[in-house]
Parts: C-alpha cells; sequence; structure tokens
C-alpha cells in the first residue's frame, strides 16, 4: 500500500516509488469509503486517533517515513483484555482485511489506507458503497481467521508425510476449499472492484484455490469468548465496563457458553473450521454473531479532542438501565450474549422482564396462566432439566417414557457441560392464548387440528413466521420457523405446553383408551401437563420448525424439568397493560358468574341444584 489518505500525513515525494496497480486501485477504494462512509466529524476523529498513537517507519534515506499501527497499539487502543488472549487473533485478521479487496497483498502494514478499509468493513459501513450484489463479509471474515497449514495440504499420503500440527499460526495462507459454489466466490471483493469499474484486474491469483483453509478450534473458541463479553457493547463505550465479567470465576461460565457455541460447529477432526460448515453454522444459527465488532471498530471514530456528548436539562443524568433486570437461575449475562448471537439484540438486553419463574411461582399451569398469559409483546421461554437416566428410578419417570412413541433416537450430544444439565428455549414473537378445544366442522383456515372419533376437533396453535426454537447447552442450535405447519405453539391446561407439534389428544380419549403416546413433532419442544417432564426431538423436516443437518443428526432428550422461566420483552408500559388486561378479565368472569333469579324460587332452586352451585353439602345461600 505504502501510501495513507491525506498528503499532510505521507507526502509524496520523489523517492516514493510507483504504486502498482493493485495498489492503487486499494487506495481508490479506501479514499472512497473515507468520504463516503464517515461523516466529517468521524473522519476528523478517524484521523485524530491514528495520527496520535501511529508508528513511523523512516525510509533509509532517513526522510518522510509511513505511519502505521503495531500490534501492540491496536490492542492498546481497543483496550482488549489480556485474559481473553484475542489480541494477536484479531490483529492478525485486520492485516488480512486491511488488503481488502485484493488478498495476494495481505497482510499488509495497517496505514491510515488499511485501516479505513477495516474500519468501514468491520462496522457495516462499505454497504453505502458497494451497492450492487448485495455482497456480504461473511467469506472475507472467514479468510481473515483462517490459517493453512501446510502440514496437511497432502493429507491421506501417508502417515508422518502430513505432520504440521501447532504450526498453523506460523505459516499462514487465506485460502479456500475448491469445491464452493462459484456464485459467491469473492463476492465482496467482486462488488468493490465493480463499484471501481475495475473489475477486470481481479485475476486468478486473487481467487481462493489453495485447500485446507481452516479457523483453528483454539482461536475460535478465544474469538468467541471475546464476542459473548462485548456482546452488549455500545459505540464508544470501554469494555472495561464489563470488567466484572472478567474474573477468574466469572470466565468460567463465559468459556462454558463459548463452548457450547463452538460445539455447534460439529467440527469432525481438531483441525479447525472449514468454510462450508462455518457459512451454514453462522447463517443458520448465530447470524449476529459478529455484530459486537461494529460499535468496538467505532471506537476509531470518536476522538477526545470532539464532545460528542449529548447537553442534559440536569447534572443529575437518569442511572442506566442494567443490562438484564435480574438474573434467573438459568439466565444470565452469559446466556443472554449467547442469545444475542441468534436474536437481535434489540430485542433482548436492557427489554427483559421476568415473568414467570417455576421455581417461584409453582409449576402449575394455572401459574403459568396467571403470569404469562395477557403479556401483549414478544416472550422468551427457557426450560432446563437433566436427562431421565436409563433404566429409570421412579414410577413417574417410567409413565413419561411409556407415552414416547416407540421409535426413539440417541440424546442430542453425548457432550456434557460443566454443569451436565440441557437448555432449551423460544422465542415468541406475538403474545401467548390458550388452545381450546371444542368440537367443529371442518376448517381450512385452522392452523392445526385434529380428528377424534370421526369428528373434526378445532385446536388453535399460535405463534408465527417469526418463531425460534433453540437449544442452548450443553450445544448451541437453531430450529427456524417453518411455513409447512402452524403448529407453532399451544398452551393447554389439561395437555401442557408444546412448540412444534399439535395438541394432544383431549383427556377423555385418554380415558377410553388408554394413556396414549404423546403426538411429537418432527422438530418440537413439548412438556406434560404437570410441568414435570419433557422431550425435545429433531427428527426431520415437514412441522413448523426446520431441522438442522442430515439425519446422522437426529436425536432425542428426554428430560426432568428442574426449572422454567418466562421472560418478557419489554418494560413498565407492557406489564401495565398485562395487569389491565388480567384485571378486566376477572371483572368480566365475575359478572359471568352472577346469577339473577325469577319470581319461582323453586325453579331457581332446582336450577342451581342443577348446575352444582347449591345442594350436595353446598351452601348456595337463601333464596328469598
Amino acid at each position: 500500500m505504502g501510501q495513507t489518505h491525506s498528503s499532510e500525513q505521507h507526502p509524496q515525494t520523489p523517492a516514493n516509488p510507483i504504486l502498482h496497480p493493485l495498489e492503487e486501485l486499494s487506495r481508490r477504494l479506501a479514499e472512497r469509503f473515507a468520504d463516503q462512509c464517515f461523516s466529517g466529524v468521524e473522519l476528523y476523529s478517524f484521523k485524530d486517533n491514528f495520527r496520535t498513537l501511529a508508528d513511523v517507519h523512516r525510509s533509509e534515506t532517513g526522510h518522510g517515513g509511513l505511519l502505521y499501527w503495531s500490534e501492540e497499539t491496536l490492542v492498546k487502543f481497543l483496550a482488549i483484555p489480556d485474559c481473553l488472549d484475542v489480541g494477536a487473533i484479531l490483529f492478525r485478521a485486520v492485516s488480512y482485511i486491511g488488503a481488502f479487496p485484493f488478498p495476494s497483498l495481505a497482510p499488509v502494514v495497517l496505514d491510515f489506507e488499511a485501516l479505513v478499509k477495516v474500519v468501514v468493513i468491520l462496522t457495516g459501513r462499505y454497504k453505502s458503497v458497494i451497492r450492487r450484489r448485495r455482497p456480504d463479509s461473511l467469506r472475507l471474515l472467514f479468510r481473515a481467521l483462517a490459517v493453512y497449514d501446510r502440514g496437511i495440504q497432502r493429507e491421506g499420503v501417508g502417515e508422518g508425510e502430513g505432520e504440521g500440527k501447532g504450526k498453523a499460526a506460523e505459516n499462514v495462507d487465506f485460502s479456500l476449499e475448491d469445491d464452493e459454489d462459484e456464485e459467491d466466490e469473492d463476492d465482496l471483493s467482486l462488488a468493490a472492484l465493480d463499484a471501481l469499474d475495475a473489475i477486470e484486474v481481479f485475476g486468478q491469483a486473487e481467487r481462493s484455490n489453495i485447500h485446507h483453509a481452516r479457523i483453528p478450534l483454539d482461536n475460535l473458541r478465544k474469538l468467541i469468548a471475546f464476542l459473548i463479553v462485548i456482546a452488549p457493547l455500545e459505540p464508544n463505550q470501554p469494555i472495561a465496563a464489563f470488567a466484572d465479567r472478567l474474573t477468574p470465576d466469572a470466565l468460567v461460565g463465559v468459556r462454558d457458553a463459548a463452548e457450547s457455541i463452538l460445539r455447534g460447529f460439529r467440527c469432525k477432526d481438531e483441525k479447525g473450521v472449514l468454510y462450508r460448515d462455518f457459512k451454514t453454522r453462522i447463517k443458520r444459527a448465530l447470524p449476529y454473531m459478529f455484530t459486537p465488532l461494529e460499535p468496538l471498530f467505532e471506537h476509531f471514530l470518536f476522538s477526545k479532542k470532539v464532545d460528542m456528548s449529548t447537553p442534559t436539562p440536569s447534572n443529575n443524568p437518569e442511572p442506566l438501565i442494567p443490562l438484564l433486570s435480574a438474573e434467573g437461575e438459568i439466565l444470565d449475562l452469559n446466556l443472554l450474549s449467547q442469545l444475542s448471537f441468534s436474536i437481535p439484540g434489540t430485542h433482548l438486553w436492557r427489554r427483559l422482564r421476568l415473568l414467570y419463574a417455576g421455581s417461584e411461582a409453582g409449576f402449575s399451569m394455572g401459574s403459568f396462566e396467571t403470569k404469562v398469559l395477557k403479556w401483549a409483546a414478544p416472550t422468551l421461554l427457557l426450560v432446563s432439566g437433566t436427562r431421565i437416566p436409563t433404566p429409570t428410578q421412579t414410577h413417574s419417570q417410567q409413565a413419561f417414557l411409556d407415552r414416547i412413541p416407540s421409535k426413539k433416537y440417541p440424546p442430542s450430544t453425548q457432550h456434557n457441560s460443566s454443569t451436565g444439565r440441557l437448555v432449551f428455549g423460544v422465542f415468541l414473537n406475538i403474545p401467548w392464548k390458550l388452545s381450546h378445544k371444542g368440537l367443529s366442522k371442518p376448517s381450512l383456515e385452522s392452523p392445526c387440528h385434529d380428528v377424534v372419533g370421526g369428528v373434526d376437533e378445532k385446536i388453535d396453535c399460535f405463534g408465527d413466521a417469526a418463531s425460534l426454537l433453540f437449544q442452548l447447552e450443553p450445544v448451541h442450535e437453531v430450529f427456524a420457523a417453518s411455513k409447512a405447519s402452524g403448529e407453532y405453539a399451544y398452551f393447554n391446561k389439561d395437555d401442557g405446553i408444546g412448540f412444534g407439534s399439535p395438541v394432544q389428544k383431549p383427556k377423555h380419549h385418554h380415558q377410553r383408551q388408554g394413556q396414549g403416546h404423546l403426538n411429537l413433532g418432527p422438530v418440537s419442544l413439548t412438556f406434560d401437563h404437570s410441568l414435570e417432564y419433557g422431550v425435545f426431538q429433531n427428527t426431520g423436516n415437514g412441522g413448523a420448525y426446520h431441522t438442522t443437518g442430515d439425519a446422522d443428526y437426529y436425536s432425542q432428550d428426554l428430560f426432568e424439568i428442574e426449572e422454567i422461566e418466562v421472560w418478557g420483552c419489554g418494560g413498565s408500559a407492557e406489564a401495565e397493560a398485562q395487569r389491565k388486561a388480567w384485571a378486566w378479565e376477572e371483572r368480566e368472569a365475575l359478572l359471568r358468574r352472577q346469577i339473577t333469579l325469577g319470581k319461582d324460587i323453586e325453579a331457581d332452586r332446582a336450577l342451581l341444584e342443577m348446575a352444582g352451585l347449591v345442594g350436595q353439602n353446598r351452601s348456595g345461600g337463601s333464596l328469598s
């Protein structure tokens, strides 16, 4: 590269070599990024930060010099904690991104132009310049994090010939397997050159034809832990604001959450994550995992010389709302950060209110109904438990197992977290409601229905295409809503709670035919009506939620429930609306219970006895 954006930083002199055509295009792209992606104040702040901290590389003559940032400078400026051991990984990644759109130039010295491109790409601002082809930076991020171990280049040619363990960081190349789809090959780089009307220079040297590029598992593990810590980061907020999450004890929970996410990549060996697995996993289960990098690299756009604070009418600013109002038995900041990789943080941070906890309110459908229904906003349900042992230890465990269909599947994973528990959850975008059952004529508009004794029985499921079913521990997996079925969720006090399954047969049907099998959807999470046991299964598509992976990953987890929590996404306004809705419901119920009696007292008494309100050892009061 060799040039800075501003001539006042690196003036042209006769000693300057003529730029290579690729370097010239790279410089032009950096200039366009700086002009179109930053405001005037942001560009001033960027220049000030860069010049203030840059080292100078003097030329052989001792005149002029190249301003650049070292790894130490970058890590110190961003305040990357040493305990996470991620500074070198980030520096190596940005040294690659700084060469954009020409990987053949990587790694580059982090001069002004390279850092402009790094900040623009990692904050997502590049979309104002690169508008065609609707590119995304996922492929570029993989290359920036991947390494190439020359020891495995001839993998499989004979034992001993492919040894090269421990050298991944020393033998770095950024490349992909050659079996990827052509349609997304270097999409972001091509789009950038297209914006410069220079797409013809993208030659074979810039394509990815070398095999065996992987992100080393340990590097990815450290990066995920770092992203979990900074998940709630806001622009210009220092990482030091999360110091309480960086203590040795707190880091245990951070790393446990990172391990659950890492298991989801399902690496078949210890060499690292291939691009095809990385792309699939990020798009399907972790679409917001790299979002915390945006506010982190926006730190470049704030200078201590520029006061960008908003004046307040009072010297006593309002206290900051905590990220999580109160931790539950299941939900803590680490799990919330993990969830923010799958659900937009705008739904989560400072927005969650605990509506129901089984350990506090009681594991009963009535208590659940009172606490959760009438909440007119999205909700997040979490359930934790332990697998039912084989053989079973109690009669109730065996009774629940007897209700599971005869075809069994293996557990979702043989791995266990440090706590040994299972955690599942559901995000519902619309309010809960009772799933009523009543005889009716068949209806094509009903999202789900069942037939009992030849008579169509109407069943009210609820939910929409924004619903998400997920597993969080010991492996992170997300099951997006499907349009194949409307059975996203049901709630019925006789049948329990289910997601992805139809409402179970009515109680009188079981009494006639014995305790029947649960009707489980292909991808579903189902609780019995006592909220004592649950079953999660992933056995293929065709239901309300998409499956993940292939038949090798089909699974079934039978577990004893330890805790259920339901968190409402909202604040005081939603809580007040829920209170008013329940108050109105109670008034209506009271009015329905009131009976206006006529003049025929005996007839009225007979009517009340038939209703079971008087007689038969009941006191119905005086009718006169």
